[in-house]
């Protein structure tokens, strides 16, 4: 598609949806509603808080356009209920219908049409028009804000004006006058033990003499004192026996009196009422019920402990240990009662995953005034497994079975730990016939086996006590796990083993820490020696290479490469001395790239890494659209581990036969979400990395390498293809040890279920090592290489399913660092270099 080609067609896009009549639907006496502005003291808001009070809001736009409202209007809404009103209503049709086809075929265009007219209508929006009574009660709930913030004096008025052929907005004018502020606060607390715990606490009220009289704050104050009673043993204790009375005693100087007033305790006991004032309840009582249901709740409990204070029962055998399983229950025995509490102990025990939710926990009066604590617990099954088989039969593999067999227990140490146990193998037919020496009689010549445990304690498994530093409110948890594959005769017979122990702590509901101890990665092929009888179309393309640059030492008597001798004839043509890189420029590349993806594949390492993790998140709530989100994120790899291993043969420290890496990497992510209004938000991300790698290495294991471009990254290039810095690489797979990120998105609603996002990405990977594999146009050069840093932008669309978001997203390279300085802006701005990309949910 040539240049003007484009142009005509964005310009023939855009007319057609300008021309798209928006009013067309409507009958003389109706108006299409096209905007909403208030002017709060004669200045524009965009509050949103603000903007939310009013009760009616033109179609939802996108671009500037109300592409739903376009939609709708494409259609009828007033479609022929009958297939003779049909006809009469459209006689040309139904001539050229018959002209074409038989008289039967007209009821089926008929149904067909309506049906495609209700699909639209479903997926359009109707025209919002204006409407006197829901402006009126725009204008009576935008008063009614204003007073509930002080303002009991605001004016607030709307006006409406012509916006165009049967179009109008809506000005809201509201003029807010002066806030009245609370110039005394007095107390009538009936109980003594409110007005004692109220005093103490008083520094933390929201309400302040002096400062404006605000509705929102009198209903904060009244969660807080609730909270705070319910905190501090006031059981029985509800907001409605909190009120306020607002006296106006200076209209002059517009102040008010406060009172709070907090009554005694009611109590009904039939058509007996009786009020007395609040006391301090004391949990004298915690009975834990591990095996309750509710259909057997009367029945006899044959088995019981205790501990700590706390009554364990069992209608069998006690199957916890009480105290692994007293200490996920926050409730203090012989302690003040805490609504806090309740609320802790439920979140721990739903968050070691061996009971069934909800947790019911029951409160009890005694004769005495004190409470008894009845937590009601459904174990869910201690046993579970699962397992699957299958044969395979092919010409090429001609007998397989596969087979996959998993297991979990839960409370396996009766501490509500979980064990989970899967195990894998794969057994296959590789041999000939059977004269081949591995044949057997079964024909499974050749195996692949793989295993995971996870094991999950819901304390810290620690060397020494840290329940001072990280208590159990903290929810900690300890996280075990290993997995391992292992081939035999199958590709290279990689043995891949990874073990981590990991422990999880919260801070609030915000912060989250988390520290791998240490988590270990080992791969080794046996087998590498075999990669070109393996991957048979790398070996065909140094073939194609080698017929035109041959070399007599690599060549067999056929003029051919083999497995055996595919390595010597890399190193012959990726020899600086036959300088074929300059002579032979796109053949060398070829070879280039088959060595990289070799060492990609047959790289063997042992990666042994420590690292810390920091996570804070802002968001309250899954519908919550306005938060923050921090990580920060330091690993050590192979420091320990290197300090206990003694050099080998080659200089290099090894463990198991492997070299160990050594690195020490850094990361921090920052991401930032707002509202604009209806269905628009913004986001912003920025994402940097480094990793250094000393000691033992001198480069970074590929797997922990950073690389640049893909769905969630840099959209305007393919994952690999950017980078690192300035260089214009043809190798399949592009990487740096140190990245940067940053991306902008503005995301809106275009009709339905359907959104869009416009998009601008930024960043690039580096190589911060002095590797004289990498030449400089790769290497970080401080603020030198800001201008390396490349730059994608386009369009984005996602459809909503509810539980998941199908995304695409179709990029465009905006800014190419790797070009020359003067010709680096929308040199490849079209759709022949776009990347488009596919994704599920959104990219960050």
């Amino acid at each position: 598609m040539t240049y003007s080609t484009k142009i005509v067609f964005i310009i023939l896009s855009i007319s057609l949806i300008t021309s798209c009549n928006s009013v067309k639907r409507l009958s003389n006496n109706e108006y299409l509603l096209t905007e909403n502005k208030v002017l709060v003291n004669n200045k524009k808001t965009s509050d949103l808080e603000v903007l939310s009070y009013i009760k009616q809001r033109p179609n939802q736009k996108a671009l500037g356009l109300p592409f739903g409202l376009y939609v709708y209007n494409w259609a009828k809404p007033s479609f022929e209920k009958s297939v003779e009103e049909w006809r009469l209503n459209h006689p040309n049709n139904v001539h050229f219908i018959r002209s074409l086809f038989s008289a039967k075929q007209i009821n089926e265009v008929y149904l067909f049409n309506k049906k495609v007219n209700t699909l639209i209508i479903k997926n359009g929006e109707a025209p919002i028009l204006v409407n006197d009574k829901k402006t009126k009660k725009s204008v009576n709930t935008l008063k009614k804000y204003y007073f509930n913030k002080g303002f009991f004096d605001a004016q607030v008025h709307s006006e409406e004006t012509l916006n165009g052929d049967k179009k109008k907005k809506i000005t809201y004018h509201i003029t807010t006058n002066s806030a009245y502020k609370v110039n005394k606060l007095t107390l009538n607390i009936e109980s003594p033990i409110l007005k004692t715990i109220y005093d103490e606490h008083k520094k933390e009220s929201f309400i302040k003499v002096g400062e404006t009289y605000q509705r929102g704050f009198l209903e904060k104050e009244q969660l807080r004192l609730t909270k705070l009673f319910r905190n501090n043993g006031i059981y029985f204790f509800s907001k409605n026996y909190i009120s306020f009375e607002a006296i106006e005693n200076d209209t002059v100087s517009k102040t008010r009196e406060l009172k709070l007033i907090i009554k005694d305790r009611v109590i009904e006991n039939g058509d007996k009422i009786t009020i007395q004032p609040f006391k301090q309840r004391i949990v004298s009582k915690i009975n834990i019920y591990t095996d309750y249901t509710f259909l057997k709740k009367q029945s006899t409990y044959k088995d019981s402990a205790q501990y700590a204070g706390y009554q364990f029962y069992a209608r069998q055998k006690l199957r916890f240990n009480p105290k692994r399983l007293a200490s996920n229950i926050a409730i203090s025995p012989k302690g003040v009662y805490k609504d806090e509490e309740r609320v802790q102990t439920i979140q721990y025990l739903n968050d070691i995953h061996i009971f069934r939710t909800p947790i019911n926990i029951q409160y009890l009066e005694n004769k005495d005034g004190s409470l008894t604590a009845n937590i009601n617990l459904v174990p869910l099954k201690r046993y579970g497994a699962d397992t699957q088989a299958e044969f395979t039969h092919s010409n090429i593999k001609p007998f397989g079975v596969l087979g996959k067999i998993g297991f979990i227990n839960r409370n396996i140490f009766k501490g509500s730990e979980i064990l989970k146990l899967s195990a894998q193998g794969s057994f296959l037919n590789v041999a000939e016939d059977v004269s081949d020496p591995d044949f057997n009689f079964f024909g499974l010549s050749a195996w692949e086996i793989g295993g995971n445990l996870s094991f999950k304690i819901p304390r810290m498994m620690f060397p020494i006590n840290t329940k001072k530093i990280i208590p159990k409110k903290m929810r900690p948890s300890t996280n075990i796990g290993i997995s391992f594959s292992f081939q035999k005769n199958i590709g290279l017979d990689r043995q891949n083993i990874t073990g981590n122990i990991t422990y999880n702590w919260k801070k609030g509901s915000k912060v989250k820490h988390q520290l791998e101890l240490i988590n270990v990665q080992y791969i080794n092929n046996i087998n590498s020696g075999n990669y070109f009888a393996i991957f048979n179309s790398e070996l065909s393309k140094l073939n194609n290479v080698a017929q035109v640059l041959p070399d007599p030492n690599s060549l067999n008597s056929d003029g051919n490469l083999t497995n055996e001798t595919a390595t010597t004839y890399i190193n012959y043509i990726l020899n600086p001395l036959n300088n074929f890189a300059n002579t032979h420029f796109e053949n060398f590349k070829t070879v280039q790239r088959v060595q990289e993806r070799k060492n990609i594949i047959t790289e063997d390492v042992l990666v042994p890494v420590i690292s810390y993790s920091y996570i804070y998140n802002g968001k309250q709530g899954f519908n919550d659209t306005r938060f923050s989100f921090f990580s920060a994120r330091i690993v050590s790899a192979g420091s320990l581990t290197s300090a206990l291993t003694q050099e080998s043969t080659n200089g290099r420290k090894e463990l198991f036969g492997l070299p160990i890496a050594q690195y020490i990497k850094t990361e921090f992510e920052y991401k930032k979400y707002w509202q604009l209004y209806n269905n628009n938000h913004l986001v912003f991300r920025t994402f940097i990395g480094a990793a250094v790698p000393f000691g033992n290495s001198t480069e970074i294991p590929f797997s922990r390498s950073y690389r640049a471009g893909g769905s969630n990254d840099i959209r305007a290039w393919k994952t690999f293809d950017l980078g690192p810095g300035a260089s214009l690489s043809n190798l399949d797979f592009n990487i740096g040890n140190l990245k940067f990120v940053s991306n902008f998105e503005y995301r809106f609603k275009v009709i339905n279920n359907f959104y869009s996002a416009l998009f601008i990405d930024a960043g690039n990977v580096w190589d911060l090592t002095n590797s004289e594999l990498t030449d400089n146009t790769s290497k970080f050069k401080g603020l030198n290489s800001l201008e390396e840093i490349a730059i994608g932008s386009g369009l984005g669309l996602r459809y909503d399913f509810g539980f998941l978001i199908f995304r695409t997203d179709f990029g465009f390279k905006t800014y190419e660092p790797y070009l020359p300085k003067n010709n680096r802006w929308f040199k490849n701005y079209n759709f022949q270099n776009m990347v488009f990309n596919f994704g599920i949910n959104y990219p960050f």
